[in-house]
């Protein structure tokens, strides 16, 4: 269930990507038109490329999350294999509990990723985007997705095994 969620929240992502990129192009034609008659506040060239940057962000939201995971946590080997969509052998109960608690901070660093995107796009339109830092979403997303390799780089940091498997291990399972 968990891949799915993760999966239908990239999916909107991208859909908002799709809109702040529409939104972004009619921008850059009141800009060109000289057209403000539906707007107080005239439309700068700044923010119309701001949104046609951040709407390119949005839809390339899973490839970016891999590109950032190379910067914070070493490539995300272990969190790859994860989504290898083939047919996984049914471990023991402890180890479908690992996966389930590693499928749910996915899913949870997927939703961070989308509310950094939607703060961005208020940012962009000149609203404030409520509590909490765009980038402190980003980077708390990414690491939040890639749990069982950032616990690897703390483990081989602490010289310590803090990892979801090691509490399998522990517990004879």
């Amino acid at each position: 269930m968990f891949p799915l969620a993760v999966n239908l929240i990239f999916l909107s992502i991208a859909l908002l990507g799709i809109w702040c990129g529409t939104s972004g192009l009619y921008a850059l034609y009141n800009v060109a038109a000289g057209e403000y008659k539906f707007s107080n506040r005239p439309v700068t060239v700044d923010a119309a490329v701001g949104k046609l940057a951040l709407a390119s962000a949005m839809v390339v939201a899973p490839v970016l999350l891999w590109k950032f995971a190379n910067s914070f946590v070493l490539g995300g080997d272990i969190t790859y294999s994860m989504f290898n969509y083939g047919a996984s052998s049914r471990g023991s109960t402890c180890d479908q509990i690992r996966l389930a608690v590693t499928y749910f901070f996915m899913c949870l660093g997927a939703l961070a990723w989308l509310v950094a995107g939607i703060k961005l796009y208020h940012a962009t339109t000149g609203q404030h985007g409520g509590s909490g830092s765009a980038f402190l979403y980003l980077v708390g997303g990414t690491l939040a997705f890639f749990i069982n390799d950032v616990a690897q780089l703390v483990s081989t940091t602490i010289k310590m095994d803090v990892s979801l498997a090691n509490v399998c291990s522990m517990m004879g399972s």
